[in-house]
């Protein structure tokens, strides 16, 4: 079956498969110093790129998050002023609407929070006064930001 192969026939086979071998091939290099070391440490280094490729998805992704952005408004002659309506656009489109309402005229500085993605906003005002004559204002916005965004409303 099976019989034990001698000297002579392993040498022989060493000299065909060294012989297989073409002109520009060589046999393999023994392992260097960094393939060795490679080798070791092969697990640690995939938990390193794995974190790392973790981190970096996440810092990705959070900054793109809605956040809670304080909006600060003046309006001119704000105590005549007995409603606003604010409206946020994003390229156009309408983000958020809101309506406020003064008995007594609206405060010097009007607050809104809102939550938004980072980004420009076009912020886009009609004011109403007690006679019923409206007025436009328009202003831009930048978030996120910190602490109290103030936006400039112009007509």
């Amino acid at each position: 079956m099976n019989a034990p192969r001698d000297e002579a026939e392993d040498a022989a086979l060493d000299e065909d498969l060294e012989g297989d071998l073409g002109e520009d091939e060589e046999a393999e290099a023994p392992p260097g110093r960094f393939r060795a070391w490679f080798e070791r440490n092969r697990r640690r280094l995939a938990k390193i790129a794995l974190v790392v490729f973790l981190v970096a998805v996440a810092v990705e992704i959070g900054s793109a998050l809605p956040r809670d952005v304080e909006v600060g408004l003046r309006f001119p002659d704000h105590g005549a002023v007995v409603e606003a309506r604010i409206e946020y656009l994003e390229e156009d489109e309408t983000v958020r609407e809101v309506t406020l309402r003064w008995s007594d005229g609206a405060p010097a500085l009007v607050r809104d929070t809102v939550e938004l993605s980072p980004g420009e906003y076009d912020v886009a005002v009609v004011l109403l006064d007690a006679a019923g004559r409206a007025r436009e204002l328009r202003g831009r916005l930048h978030a996120p930001a910190d602490g109290v965004v103030q936006v400039r409303l112009h007509e």
